[in-house]
């Protein structure tokens, strides 16, 4: 009688957490952060330029231990990336990076929603926008 009343709350059990979005190939890794992920850029425009049109891809890939890589390729060129660290505000959802390019450090700060996240910020006198999505 134990063991059938352990089996039925199993079955009650499983058939509550298929109303669930869960897909079956999810790892604990992925529903514990979902943030850590690949964002591809879909759009990117710079001064009122499509910077899309140089560029194969621009990615940015945020791992476990803090560790995002954007990985990028010209048209014709061949594939280049940089590595930095980040930080996320579970929170918030606001995801903080610094990268150094040429002596210079750049930390700029972006709430990851709906599995995508803009970047807004001035650049030379004009306006880079990149947005990203998962």
């Amino acid at each position: 009688m134990k063991k059938l009343t352990l089996m039925f709350a199993a079955a009650i059990a499983a058939c509550s957490l298929t109303a669930c979005n869960v897909d079956a190939q999810s790892s604990l890794k992925e529903l514990s952060h979902p943030y850590i992920a690949t964002y591809e850029c879909v759009r990117a425009d710079y001064g009122g330029r499509d910077l899309l049109e140089k560029y194969d891809y621009i990615r940015i890939t945020l791992a476990e231990g803090q560790t995002m890589l954007l990985t990028y390729k010209e048209k014709g060129g061949r594939e280049r990336s940089r590595e930095c660290s980040y930080s996320y505000d579970e929170k918030t959802g606001e995801l903080t990076a610094e990268i150094g390019l040429l002596g210079v450090s750049r930390r700029e700060s972006v709430v990851i929603k709906n599995g995508g996240f803009t970047l807004s910020m001035p650049i030379a006198g004009a306006q880079l926008v990149m947005q990203f999505s998962a």
